[in-house]
């Protein structure tokens, strides 16, 4: 067994080998790239930038609708107000959280007046959520907020940009058919 070197490395170990002058590491590849791998760096730093700026969207959203709610609790309410009635366990595969996260957001939500669990009419064991009047009435301010939010990143675009860019939005957000 070699013994460590000053920097706690055992000598003699792979990190002491000098790397061979006609090897490179291997990188990704970047949006100046050629062909089609070039275009696809292009697609995700733009997609990437597209999420940062969709989670501020949100954060900023989530504060305008309550102060007390977190983002991940309006993500959850959004959910709810979208799909009710639906269960915990709903939201849980649809948002891919932990059912504890869900359970504390959906607490929190309920504390606040703006989601309320009902015995399911079919089976009585299960809860289903729904979003109260509240919830409603403050949701579609925030939505006309965001609205405009969104609105100063598209003027100037004609119907017709609009139209394609949904369009192309959606068919990205729609898995490929794995046939």
């Amino acid at each position: 067994m070699s013994q460590p070197t000053d920097d706690g490395t055992p000598a003699g170990s792979v990190l002491d080998s000098p790397r061979p002058a006609d090897v490179t590491a291997p990188r990704l590849a970047s949006p100046d790239d050629d062909g089609r791998e070039g275009l696809m760096a292009s697609v995700v730093d733009e997609i990437g930038s597209m999420m940062v700026e969709a989670k501020r969207t949100i954060a900023a959203a989530a504060s305008r609708f309550d102060p007390d709610v977190p983002p991940t609790a309006f993500y959850v309410l959004r959910y709810v107000m979208k799909h009710q009635p639906c269960t915990a366990g709903d939201i849980v595969k649809a948002m891919a959280l932990d059912k504890s996260a869900v359970s504390r957001q959906v607490a929190l939500l309920r504390e606040a007046g703006f989601v309320d669990v009902v015995p399911d009419a079919a089976d009585g064991r299960v809860m289903t959520l729904g979003s109260t009047d509240r919830a409603e009435a403050r949701m579609l301010e925030v939505r006309h907020e965001n609205r405009a939010v969104f609105r100063s990143h598209v003027e100037g675009w004609t119907d017709d940009e609009l139209a394609e860019f949904a369009g192309w939005l959606h068919r990205f957000n729609t898995p490929a058919d794995p046939r």
